[in-house]
């Protein structure tokens, strides 16, 4: 019943000794690793939730804060982070990880991509028309036209409009959209959420790879996002909470979330 942020951050290394080679030391990491990769679900709930995407984790998992260290150089350890949910301990997607990945969908502004020279400038307005042409795609018939800049500003800066004069007028605090933490709602087949995994990164082609292993949210597992979505009015266009909700859902299905999405973590299903 322990709180398994508790186990992975302050209990993993009490008992140990450091010393190099220690087999003492390899056989409790084992048993740590054990204990944590059989912790069970408990489920997070919160009223302030008002539109919910459900999906699955596809193999070979979902991995999130591999940037915080957890490596004492033990023969066996978790080598890489994880983030957890502070109270419940169970793992989760932080809540401005999901804004980040849907936001970075979207193009950037003109004023940024005109900082640019050359074959880069070409090469970032090509990127940005293209990003531009997919959001009116996801978005669906009638938003062949719509300003997808000021959508943006719209959804992850709170900005309802820019004056002639250039003032920015914002939404207040309860009027934004918010996005909380994504959440498993249920486990695996095997009734798990956590798994290992190792990557073998080589660091000289002409020897034996070094595995680094890592701790992962485990495949078949139901990860739901959560969202306090509301009605976005760009130029005369509606978008309502449903609208942003199906546009995160195709970016969600398309493009994964978390890290290494590149070798095939993080991808997700209906």
């Amino acid at each position: 019943m322990a709180n398994i942020s508790w186990l992975f951050y302050k209990d993993y290394f009490s008992g140990i000794c450091f010393s190099k080679g220690n087999e003492s030391d390899e056989k409790l990491i084992k048993m740590k690793n054990a204990k944590i990769t059989k912790a069970q679900l408990a489920i997070i709930e919160t009223p302030f939730i008002k539109q919910r995407i459900k999906t699955l984790i596809q193999y070979p998992g979902l991995i999130t804060g591999i940037g915080i260290n957890h490596e004492a150089s033990i023969e066996g350890e978790f080598k890489l982070g994880m983030h957890f949910d502070y109270t419940y301990g169970v793992p989760v997607v932080y809540g401005s990880s999901v804004k980040g990945l849907l936001r970075s969908i979207f193009p950037d502004s003109e004023e940024i991509i005109n900082k640019e020279k050359g074959d880069e400038k070409a090469k970032q307005i090509k990127l940005r028309n293209a990003k531009i042409a997919l959001i009116q795609k996801y978005l669906g018939k009638g938003f062949e036209s719509i300003d997808v800049d000021k959508l943006k500003n719209n959804i992850f800066e709170g900005i309802k409009n820019i004056e002639d004069d250039g003032k920015i007028n914002y939404y207040s605090v309860y009027e934004r959209d918010v996005f909380f933490d994504a959440v498993i709602v249920k486990a695996n087949k095997k009734n798990k959420i956590l798994d290992s995994d190792s990557i073998t990164p080589h660091k000289n082609p002409l020897q034996e790879p070094v595995p680094i292993t890592f701790l992962k949210i485990a495949s078949g597992c139901t990860l739901e996002f959560r969202f306090d979505l509301k009605l976005a009015t760009i130029n005369g266009i509606e978008v309502s909470a449903e609208r942003k909700i199906a546009l995160f859902k195709k970016i969600l299905l398309d493009f994964g979330i978390g890290a290494k999405t590149n070798v095939g973590y993080g991808q997700l299903s209906e």
